[in-house]
């Protein structure tokens, strides 16, 4: 393998064709110098200068080999510039994770603005996914960092939470229903309402603390559909097909035909929050956590 010093000395003499002045430029004394494009030039198996009368010149596998000693130096260059940068989190790609209600919040897309401004080197490579399969991810090293809604049905081992917002549910409603006239909706006032809920495998989460919050007002929820996507759900409402139990981020697509409105008596938390492995040193990694947390901050 040749050192890159070997071809540094080998190119400062080729522009200089001058042991002398290519010694002082490289800051040697010239017989190291000399030594330095003997030992090269053993490696190589070839001879690369022409040395008569003082004067020095190329060969011809020594003009070839100083094309190749100029690239190679100019690729090492590169690749200390870029492992520099990827040190302080400045190059490289970002495996994103996010649940669909996360995208319509006003944090998420904030977060990825900021850093992408501070961090333009940095490819961030957005996927929608699951809480769940989101986590597993994670946990594989699949998935940088990941968008997700607490509480999670269950934490993998090695990976850490930060919650950023905590968010309530809302009720969506067709425009003309009953209780679109009130300004909050009991939660008990929905036990007879047929509900147009996510799918468990989509939202588990959201599904659980549905059920849970229909529990302790006495009621199971009356699902008559389930959709894979936050877009149908709104539209089935819109269509009158039944009422739908959301985040409350969800209260900013405006559709024709649906109402939101709070739920009067349960304080219930359906919170937004970045999940990341625990012990994760990518300094991109750890400016994206520090910045989602900065920006989540009131």
């Amino acid at each position: 393998m040749l050192e890159l010093k070997l071809l540094r000395s080998f190119v400062l003499l080729a522009e200089e064709l001058h042991f002398g002045r290519a010694a002082e430029r490289l800051h040697i004394v010239q017989p190291a110098l000399t030594q330095q494009i003997q030992s090269l030039e053993r490696q190589i198996g070839t001879q690369l200068l022409n040395r008569t009368r003082g004067r020095i010149s190329l060969t011809d596998a020594g003009v070839l080999v100083l094309a190749e000693a100029r690239k190679t130096l100019e690729q090492a260059a590169r690749t200390e510039t870029i492992g520099r940068l990827a040190g302080r989190g400045e190059v490289g790609r970002l495996e994103v994770g996010f649940v669909g209600s996360a995208g319509l919040s006003a944090l998420m897309p904030a977060v990825l603005r900021d850093f992408r401004q501070a961090h333009p080197g940095v490819d961030l490579n957005l996927v929608e996914m699951a809480v769940g399969p989101q986590l597993a991810a994670i946990a594989a090293g699949d998935v940088d960092v990941g968008f997700i809604r607490l509480p999670p049905l269950s934490l993998p081992g090695g990976v850490a939470v930060l919650p950023l917002r905590p968010e309530g549910l809302v009720v969506a409603l067709p425009a003309g229903h009953p209780l679109a006239q009130l300004p909050a909706v009991p939660v008990a006032g929905l036990a007879r309402e047929p509900m147009v809920l996510h799918h468990r495998a989509a939202a588990a989460e959201l599904r659980s603390l549905i059920d849970e919050l229909c529990a302790r007002h006495g009621f199971a929820p009356q699902v008559v559909q389930s959709v894979p996507q936050i877009s149908l759900t709104i539209r089935l409402v819109a269509a009158g097909l039944g009422v739908s139990l959301m985040p409350e981020t969800i209260a900013s697509m405006a559709v024709e035909g649906v109402v939101y409105r709070p739920l009067a008596d349960d304080d219930i938390h359906y919170t937004l929050a970045l999940a990341h492995r625990a012990q994760d040193a990518a300094p991109a990694v750890r400016a994206f956590v520090a910045l989602a947390g900065a920006l989540a901050e009131p």
